[in-house]
This record gives structure tokens, sequence and C-alpha cells, in this order.
């Protein structure tokens, strides 16, 4: 845990949207009970069956949300990034976590506590809305990952993923992009094996619609032809987007197959 001024956390927590309009008394009141968490890789912030303790909000690096099995099977539900919280149903509730939450690379967290947080809502009722607007859009967020797991086959998700990791402004004409996650994790999170996602890679690299080195992707104007309509969906009205196979055989053949649901959420959302 690092030892923060009340005064710096107040500061932080003004970046926070959720919280940045709140009054200087009901922002000190969090203050005083928030913690800022540095972690390293590979380190639990709560487990499943863990009874809640408050909201986490992301101040640098990259979390998994997951759920295993007893036969030790893993889900990846969701990478959470910075600027990303963490916690809202736990927050609520009282029964145990149904997921777990691990970093995946080094990771600095502001934790805030449910007590605080929960008197906070008394006390003001635009962080109630607001609070109530971010759970809705996580909802939404989740009914359209279990669509994309439904309909969507894997190129269609490593497209959209690589488009949403390239944010709305991102150029057509070629555009370099660093994977923050290990592949693995990645695959995880997208619903396939390391060995599916390296295939999907290869096969996008040897069209000529990415180039991969290490950590680093490269989508060519190839890409943004090819995946034209998807581009057009990201940068619009975010409706259901098919890829028309007189675009490009191979790719838009394989990735129309099952691309029903533009889906996913940004990463953290």
């Amino acid at each position: 845990m690092m030892q923060v001024r009340s005064e710096n956390l107040m500061l932080v927590l003004r970046q926070i949207p959720l919280l940045s309009d709140l009054a200087d008394s009901i922002l000190l009141e969090i203050a005083h009970g928030a913690q800022v968490l540095s972690l390293s890789k590979g380190k639990s912030i709560y487990a499943a069956g863990d009874h809640p303790r408050g909201l986490y909000h992301v101040m640098s690096g990259h979390l998994k949300v997951s759920v295993s099995s007893q036969e030790g099977g893993e889900k990846v539900l969701e990478i959470l990034s910075p600027g990303d919280m963490f916690g809202f149903a736990e927050l609520f509730g009282d029964s145990p976590c149904v997921s777990s939450v691990d970093s995946v690379t080094p990771v600095v967290l502001l934790s805030l506590t449910r007590e605080s947080m929960l008197g906070a809502l008394e006390h003001d009722l635009c962080l109630t809305r607001r609070l109530l607007s971010a759970m809705a859009r996580r909802q939404s967020a989740i009914e359209r990952d279990i669509a994309a797991e439904c309909f969507q086959s894997g190129t269609c998700k490593l497209v959209d993923y690589l488009l949403r990791l390239a944010g709305p402004e991102f150029d057509t004409h070629g555009m370099t992009l660093e994977l923050a996650i290990p592949k693995h994790v990645l695959a995880a999170r997208l619903g396939f094996t390391p060995e599916t996602l390296s295939r999907i890679f290869r096969e996008l690299s040897d069209e000529g619609h990415l180039e991969v080195h290490g950590k680093h992707v490269t989508l060519t104007p190839v890409f943004f032809q090819t995946f034209s309509v998807r581009v057009s969906s990201r940068r619009g009205s975010q409706l259901p987007a098919r890829c028309s196979s007189a675009q490009a055989p191979a790719a838009a053949s394989r990735f129309d197959r099952s691309s029903v649901v533009a889906g996913g959420h940004p990463a953290y959302a």
C-alpha cells in the first residue's frame, strides 16, 4: 500500500468522471478511507467466494476478471485498463463475489471503501444516477459479449478487439497498436486457445491485413478496406455490421459467416 496525503487523493478523485462533481466535503470523506495499492503482475485483488470490500479505480496497468470451473478451466470475462472501475455489483450486495480479479501486468489501483461510497450515495442524487448509468453500460456490454460469443467467428472477435484498441480516431491509412496484455490472456478473453489466436493472426498477416512484431500489431490500409463496414460501424451507430465478401474473398467470407453482432465493449467502458 502506498501512503498518499488526503489532499493528493482529492486531486486523484476529482479526475474520476464518476466522482468529479461531488462536493468537497463528500469527496474528503471518500478520500479518508481511500488507499493507493501498487501490485506486481499475477496478484489477486479478490477471488470468487470473497466478500465485497469496496470499489476500485485502475490508475495504471491491466487486470483480468475471470471465473473458473472446478476442473481448472478459466473464462476471462473482461480486461480492465487505466480509467476503468470495478466492484460495482459487489458494492451493493452482501453475497460472495462470483468472479476473480487478478493483475496481468504491474498495476496501481485506488481502493474506495464500501462505507464511504454508500455514504456518498446517500448525500448526492447525481452520483446515484451516474453510478446507475455506469452499471447499465456494463450490463449492455455483457449482453453484447454474450451475443458475440454465440454468433461471431474468431476472426470477427479479433478484428473488433483491434478496432476497439485503435480507438475512435484511428488512421485508415495504417497504424501500429501495442498489445498491453499477454497474448494468452487476450486469447482467453476472446474465448479461444492461444494456438487459435496465433493462427488467426497468421492468416490475417498472410492476407496483408496486418503485421505482427512481438507486442506490436500494424493494421494496414488493406485491413481497413476489407473491414470497411465494421470500421464505419465503430465510427457511427454501433449497429450490427457485416463484411461484404466482394471486398476480400478469403477474410471477409470467413468473417461474415457469423458476424451477426458488432460486439464487445471498450476495456471498460
